[in-house]
């Protein structure tokens, strides 16, 4: 329930669950003290004015993809970095205000990180499912 809805009234989830509130709030603390959980915001792309999503893959050569990938992940609009297997080991999610921002970061990629060969951007047309309230997965 927390995670279809972060802030879920303790009472709300109790009621739901058949529990009371207290009981349900302190599973959650302590699951929170055990480290099992913990409270991530985390905003839609969209609310930003970003318009445009796009897959740019790099081909990395002379240097290891994951030095690659945290280059990448350093900038600001970039959504998530990804070290994947095949022709392209570094992929990452980029969100752009319009088609100029899109071009740019294309041509800011291949000549501004050292070791990326080639360069593959996917404009991402039509999005059926996304879920802005899943992630970070990972530091």
């Amino acid at each position: 329930m927390l995670a279809r809805d972060g802030r879920a009234q303790s009472t709300t989830i109790g009621e739901e669950l058949g529990l009371s509130g207290n009981l349900v709030a302190n599973r959650i603390r302590a699951m929170d003290a055990a480290g099992q959980m913990r409270v991530v915001a985390v905003s839609d792309f969209r609310i930003h004015g970003y318009r445009m999503l796009a897959r740019i893959r790099l081909q990395v050569s002379g240097r290891a993809p994951l030095d690659v990938a945290r280059e990448l992940a350093a900038r600001d609009h970039v959504l998530s970095v990804h070290i994947t297997s095949g022709r392209y080991p570094v992929s990452c999610l980029y969100a752009f205000h319009n088609a100029r921002e899109m071009i740019e970061a294309a041509r800011d990629v291949s000549a501004g990180i050292g070791g990326v060969e080639d360069v593959d951007v996917e404009l991402l047309n039509n999005v059926y499912r996304y879920i802005p309230a899943v992630g970070p997965l990972g530091a």
